[in-house]
């Protein structure tokens, strides 16, 4: 606790600045030239003007609520730089006892701040930044993820999703009861981890690095951990087979996709519900990755060929029924047919496209990828795995089935391995734009959805497909 003075303007109760800066042993500097100060506590750095509301935070701007002011006696800030960046910077609670003049701070659990992912030499690394030091492990359950829990922390801000590079191709950062928990979803072409505290400031590093190799021993407890877990559960000593779901969420960035009454649009939806079933295919003994992980924008093309080039041996795409009339409701899945005059001209050139890669692809394969006629090779598979899900839906969902349907979608025509398009419910219609919000609702779908999955993989492989 520090006793600090206050003065009142129009309201508002304002702060002197070097008081604060004696309470929270920090530094302070003034520039007379730019009207500007700045307040340096350990490597976090706040920085106010005299004409402005806004202060900067490190990098980040930050809204006082009122403008500081300049007296004679000093630079004054207002109620809001304590609540705001102040109580940020310390990871506390900054309370203020205007009856005794006392200003006091309370420390909160520990807090995961900020998210990163970039590429180096050695690999990529995910870096959780903290507001300090707090305990964490780390393990790998699958060759797909690599988790790590920060018990008993919080998550202040939402920090959403990251997207991957080169090893990396996810990171979701979520708040329990238990805590924080990071999932670092990882490639194909990772091999091992570490994980590292370091100061100056707090941070957490996650470093992936390349390099799988099937004969890898088990999991260690310390130093390197690598991906591939003990042989009863890995999916990776199987050898080629169905094993890999590419997912695509519908739509993204500028491309809203369709919107319900209440505002939600379907690129949201598809994204919450790629998660779902990501984690749901992975409980499954599948590996899972998705063409975005973000709000961006990813041509239809160019999702057949991410698909394409991970080796996927099923993609699915996610989207939402749309209509006119808002009773128009229910679930469908779909895979691609042809367009009828396409259909007729190519039976004759039926198998001369390119072939698709297999685990370590032909020299010189990649430098020519015209995936638009991969599709038409694989229609029966596709139908198949149309048919399971849509099955599985039927089954476990409330919802209306409108069945399976051949269509030319053209996010489906360039893929090599079998496809299906699965609508997940009419966002025009209003019921189901509630369901589609809701969290349960998305995990029931998205188990459906995996278990139709998972019953054509038995199908395929008990016919040796």
């Amino acid at each position: 606790m520090a006793r600090v003075e206050t003065r009142r303007e129009e309201g508002e109760t304002y702060f002197r600045f070097a008081d604060i800066a004696l309470a929270v042993d920090g530094i302070r500097y003034w520039n007379p030239n730019t009207r500007k100060a700045t307040l340096s506590v350990g490597t976090r750095r706040i920085t106010v003007a005299e004409d402005s509301r806004f202060a900067v935070l490190d990098r980040e701007v930050v809204n006082l609520r009122a403008r500081p002011s300049f007296t004679s006696e000093g630079f004054w800030v207002p109620v809001g730089f304590l609540q705001g960046p102040l109580a940020r910077v310390l990871n506390a609670e900054v309370v203020w006892d205007p009856g005794e003049a006392v200003l006091s701070v309370r420390a909160l659990r520990p807090a995961v701040r900020s998210l990163d992912v970039r590429s180096t030499g050695d690999g990529t690394i995910v870096e959780l930044g903290l507001t300090g030091a707090t305990e964490f492990t780390a393990r790998s359950r699958t060759r797909a993820t690599v988790e790590v829990m920060f018990p008993g922390a919080r998550l202040p801000d939402s920090l959403g999703v990251a997207g991957g590079t080169d090893h990396v191709s996810d990171v979701i950062v979520e708040e329990s009861p238990d805590g924080v928990r990071a999932e670092v979803a990882v490639t194909q072409r990772a091999g091992s981890y570490d994980v590292e505290m370091l100061s100056d400031p707090y941070r957490v590093e996650v470093l992936v690095r390349g390099g799988y190799e099937p004969d890898t021993p088990s999991p260690r407890l310390r130093d390197v951990k690598h991906l591939l877990p003990d042989a009863d559960d890995s999916i990776g000593l199987r050898g080629i087979g169905i094993e890999t779901v590419m997912i695509d969420p519908g739509h993204g960035g500028s491309d809203r996709g369709s919107v319900g009454r209440s505002g939600l649009t379907e690129k949201e939806v598809t994204l919450s519900f790629a998660r779902e079933l990501s984690r749901e295919l992975q409980a499954r003994g599948f590996y899972a990755f998705m063409t975005r992980s973000s709000d961006s924008f990813i041509s239809q093309e160019r999702r057949a060929e991410i698909a394409n080039l991970a080796v996927a041996d099923v993609f699915v795409s996610i989207q939402c029924g749309a209509w006119y009339s808002g009773w128009a409701s229910g679930f469908s899945v779909c895979y691609y047919e042809p367009p009828a005059s396409a259909s007729t001209a190519r039976q004759g050139r039926r198998g001369s496209g390119l072939p698709r890669l297999g685990r370590e692809a032909p020299a010189g394969v990649k430098d020519d990828l015209r995936w638009d006629r991969m599709q038409e090779q694989r229609i029966g598979e596709s139908r198949a795995l149309a048919r399971a899900v849509a099955g599985s839906m039927r089954d476990a969902l409330p919802l209306r089935s409108r069945g399976v349907d051949g269509r030319s979608l053209p996010v489906l025509a360039g893929c090599s391995m079998p496809a299906i398009q699965v609508e997940i419910g009419y966002i025009t219609n209003r019921d189901e734009e509630t369901l589609l919000t809701d969290p349960d609702f998305l995990r029931d779908v998205a188990r459906a959805v995996a278990s139709g999955v998972a019953a054509y993989r038995a199908s395929a492989e008990e016919s040796g497909r």
